[in-house]
């Protein structure tokens, strides 16, 4: 599964450069969302070339273990004066050239073959590090989409709950104008709409906020199109996810746990390659070397040799590299198990919250009913004559309260889902299917 959204992801980065892409006008779904997510970010783009530029480096610490061919060719003059004796030279020139082909093949070297399991070490650390960037951006993506999603619902419940509050208004002026209300009433009623009015504004003004966040996530842009609605029935989905043992899997596909793993066995081969340098080393040298040239009498040579190196000493260079690699390793250990310790942390609360959010959600739906049929008592009590203005204001606005907090709770509950999959490193796109209307 997470396999397949990298292998999305890379797809979406590669296609990054062509023109004209996006969403067509109209709605955007929460799969165009994540998916827009992983196109527009210029952190995973970045992230891409740096794994790129690993594998390049891998490659390049493979060459330390192939054969090295240098081919020469010199061409030059040179004016000498030789002796013959006390009395006697002769001065004359030289037109010289010069051919060499040499090659280089290491037969034994510890370093050269620990430098490529570094180098391959530090390409998997990479690697892991843009997989954990996959996930989290596709997370920010859909934690945008649902503040987005939750404020606009809680608009809704607050714009019904003004409309009611207006139509009350009016009924206690045409009530008043026949008699049957005060002044005081009116002025009651009218002041419940001018705090719905004044809450509206700044819920819309937070709404305002989150699409920003959504554009500035996705890349998106929301001046011509809407979200989907969100199937805000998934929170009962609760107790089948909490069936999975999630900090088993957790453990075992957290990326940042990924990324701290590798960090160590960066650090692991990275020891192994400074105390490399205490080891000799063993290369096998060729070459063929063809002169025409007055300065030597050589005219062709091919020799072929055994080169034995051992180094002996530089100064404490070597040890010093090694014992910084050892306390590197150490700290990349230490910090892996920080990390477990968090990832624990997590998964706890998550799962802890989800089962909390639950039972919250049903409870806030009971509550929801008994404030609707609270309003209802209140509205037959108040044309009756028994049940004062006030009590029927404080009952629509106390189911008014009910709903928007239902609401921030169902989003709340959807948006740890997704969390816990991300914190367990196995959110994906499939994950998103379904999710939007």
């Amino acid at each position: 599964m997470f396999k397949n959204a990298v292998q999305r992801s890379l797809l979406c980065l590669g296609l990054a450069a062509a023109p004209g892409m996006g969403v067509a006008q109209g709605v955007i779904t929460l799969p165009q969302a994540y998916e827009s997510a992983l196109l527009n970010n210029y952190q995973l783009r970045s992230e891409q070339a740096s794994l790129s530029a690993e594998g390049e480096a891998t490659r390049e610490a493979w060459s330390g273990v192939l054969p090295q061919v240098t081919a020469t060719a010199s061409y030059g003059e040179s004016r000498f004066t030789r002796d013959f004796n006390v009395n006697t030279s002769v001065t004359d020139t030289d037109e010289h050239t010069r051919y060499e082909v040499s090659l280089s093949q290491v037969i034994y070297s510890h370093k050269s073959f620990n430098n490529i399991s570094r180098a391959s070490a530090g390409e998997d650390r990479t690697r892991a590090q843009f997989n954990l960037s996959v996930v989290n951006t596709g997370f920010d993506a859909v934690k945008a989409y649902l503040a987005a999603a939750s404020i606009k619902r809680e608009t809704t419940v607050l714009e019904q709950e003004l409309e009611s509050h207006r139509r009350r208004l009016l009924q206690m002026q045409k009530k008043q104008e026949r008699g049957f209300a005060t002044r005081a009433d009116v002025l009651d009623a009218q002041t419940s709409v001018d705090q719905t009015v004044a809450e509206l504004a700044g819920l819309r003004t937070e709404l305002l906020a989150a699409r920003q966040q959504f554009v500035a996530v996705t890349g998106l842009d929301l001046s011509e199109s809407s979200l989907a609605p969100v199937d805000e029935s998934k929170w009962q989905q609760v107790p089948d996810l909490l069936k999975t043992d999630w900090l088993e899997v957790a453990l075992k596909n957290s990326g940042d746990l990924k990324v701290a793993r590798a960090d160590v066995q960066f650090n692991e081969e990275t020891q192994d390659y400074e105390r490399a340098g205490h080891f000799p080393e063993l290369y096998l040298n060729a070459r063929y070397t063809e002169n025409d040239t007055f300065a030597t009498n050589l005219r062709e040579e091919t020799r072929v040799e055994l080169q034995f190196r051992l180094p002996i000493y530089k100064g404490g260079a070597t040890s010093a590299r090694s014992r910084q690699a050892a306390y590197r390793k150490e700290a990349s250990i230490l910090a892996l198990q920080h990390q477990e310790q968090l990832v624990r942390v997590e998964i706890t609360r998550l799962v802890e919250g989800l089962q909390g959010s639950h039972e919250q959600i049903n409870a806030l739906k009971t509550a929801r009913t008994s404030a609707g049929q609270s309003l209802e008592a209140a509205e037959r009590g108040f044309e009756g004559g028994v049940r004062s203005l006030t009590d029927l204001l404080e009952a629509r606005n106390r189911l008014s309260r009910t709903e928007r907090d239902l609401v921030r709770e169902v989003y709340r509950n959807l948006r740890m889902q997704f969390e816990l999959k991300q914190i367990a490193g196995v959110l994906s796109e499939e994950d998103l299917q379904g999710l939007t209307l």
